[in-house]
């Protein structure tokens, strides 16, 4: 395996987690506000 596959496949994996976290957390602050 080259490194370059590594980097992308670690950069990719990265953007999605913080995606998913980011959206997620965004979802409870504002479901947490309202209440």
């Amino acid at each position: 395996m080259n490194p370059e596959f590594i980097s992308a496949a670690f950069l990719s994996f990265s953007l999605i987690f913080v995606g998913i976290g980011g959206g997620f957390l965004l979802l409870k602050l504002q479901g947490g506000g309202e209440e």
